[in-house]
């Protein structure tokens, strides 16, 4: 069964990193810098709507399928965080005052709506990757997000299963459960945290895709 994944953290935490060893995967790379590893993907150029965007993402979903003969199990999209600042310019160039806001909630609505209702309903796993950064204030990290959406948590009100990576002392430590950082889990018997180094993201996603299994076979 598909899973949708959150993974956050600071800049240059590794977040992309963890899509190298993934399988059956088309990367939606939309972060300022080429994609890295020798996993299908898609570098999106300049758009200004999410029905641009949504719009590719179709198209390279299809182009997948005439390669490979098979539809991608997992769509990474890396990341909203750069994908709502771009939405967010466009709605600035295209509008003033409050229809600036109004019109950015609309465009990233339509945005969790498809990631929902085309990916999710399409059976696809979708990885979402966001920056986080520190709110000294509350103490804690928040997901950089814009507009009412943002208000109301982000990807981290929706979804079940969220990982956080975090640099410390040099080292990367994936984060599981945590109330000081976005990760959580209704998985059991994974731990709270471990070193990055211990950590397979496609071993993990199979974990996911077989306790959403188990999970829907009581579904009434």
């Amino acid at each position: 069964m598909s899973v949708k994944l959150l993974i956050s953290g600071e800049s240059n935490s590794g977040k992309t990193s963890l899509t190298k060893n993934l399988k059956d995967t088309l990367v939606i790379s939309y972060d300022g810098k080429k994609y890295p590893f020798p996993v299908p993907h898609v570098l999106v150029p300049p758009f200004d709507s999410t029905a641009q965007l949504t719009t590719l993402i179709n198209e390279k979903i299809i182009a997948y399928k005439e390669k490979f003969k098979v539809y991608p199990k997992t769509i990474v999209i890396d990341t909203v965080s750069k994908i709502f600042d771009t939405l967010l310019d466009s709605c600035s160039t295209k509008h003033t005052g409050f229809k600036v806001y109004s019109e950015l909630n609309k465009e990233v609505h339509e945005f969790t709506e498809y990631i929902q209702n085309t990916l999710i309903a399409s059976d696809m796993n979708v990885i979402i990757i966001s920056h986080a950064i520190w709110n000294k204030d509350i103490a804690k990290y928040e997901l950089v997000g814009k507009g009412d959406f943002a208000k109301r948590g982000g990807f981290l009100a929706e979804t079940d299963e969220a990982i956080f990576l975090e640099t410390k002392a040099s080292k990367r430590i994936v984060h599981f459960k945590s109330t000081k950082f976005p990760a959580r889990t209704l998985t059991e018997g994974v731990p709270d945290s471990e070193p990055v180094d211990e950590f397979n993201l496609q071993d993990y996603l199979t974990l996911l895709s077989d306790k959403q299994t188990t999970a829907d076979k009581h579904a009434i």
